[in-house]
């Protein structure tokens, strides 16, 4: 049973992210913050779709041990990471919350078990908890806490993660739809709305380039115009704003983003 200190403390998170402007604020505001008032050293913060469906995680926020890791999770391991399995995204599902030890329990399939021995053991990763902040909509968030070393994530910290799980989504999904109406009511060109919708997606470049037939230098010139229309520093911060409009808007097409 939770505290009135530990009340205190989600109240705390919840307030200091209610001052956040935009999707990247906000998800910047709860990692300082459940940091700062509640102890958690270690997280991630990532994008992606309904846990029922693949879970691609995308964009990419982190505190901690994650920070210098995450390129190299992200190259290496993401794909075999325990929870991108099916059975984590069926208790991301049914419970909001899925934690490490209870998916070791099951029998672990090769590629889990090279991404233990060669991931999470050399880094002493020995706990972990995701948390799945439903918006109902396209985008997702999942927060990642990490434990590292002898820190265990008890049943106290599940249940302060779950009090604050709604509150979070809601507050992500406020913003994503903030995000969206904006997206809507922007002053981009047909030829800006597919480079856009392209970038979203993940495309280099070189591939938004071949699928449009234009220059690659004409596509830089439509992306800066993007950005700056649309009021964003990267390509990361305009993923994030249109990822929620995606499903509203024709999709470029069934081709998958090409290397660049």
């Amino acid at each position: 049973m939770l505290s009135a200190s530990d009340y205190r403390s989600i109240l705390g998170v919840l307030r200091d992210c209610a001052q956040a402007e935009d999707t990247e604020e906000f998800r910047a505001a709860v990692l300082d913050s459940v940091t700062e008032r509640l102890g958690y050293e270690h997280l991630t913060f990532f994008l992606g779709q309904h846990p029922t469906l693949e879970l691609e995680l995308r964009d990419p926020v982190t505190v901690g041990l994650a920070e210098p890791l995450i390129d190299s999770y992200l190259a290496r391991f993401a794909r075999d990471d325990v929870f991108a399995t099916e059975q984590a995204r069926t208790v991301l599902h049914l419970h909001g919350t899925a934690c490490l030890p209870q998916l070791l329990q099951a029998a672990i399939a090769p590629p889990q078990d090279a991404y233990i021995e060669n991931f999470l053991v050399p880094n002493g990763i020995t706990d972990k908890v995701m948390v799945w902040l439903d918006t109902e909509l396209p985008v997702h968030g999942f927060l990642g806490v990490i434990g590292v070393g002898d820190a265990v994530l008890d049943p106290r910290d599940a249940e302060i993660l779950a009090e604050l799980r709604p509150h979070l989504a809601a507050q992500l999904r406020r913003h994503l739809r903030l995000a969206a109406a904006h997206v809507d009511a922007s002053p981009l060109t047909i030829r800006e709305h597919q480079v856009a919708r392209l970038v979203a997606d993940g495309w280099t470049n070189r591939a938004i380039s071949k699928h449009l037939d234009i220059g690659e230098s004409t596509v830089k010139k439509h992306i800066t115009r993007v950005l700056a229309k649309l009021g964003v520093q990267s390509r990361t911060e305009l993923a994030a704003m249109w990822r929620p409009v995606m499903a509203h808007h024709t999709a470029a097409g069934s081709e998958s983003p090409a290397a660049g």
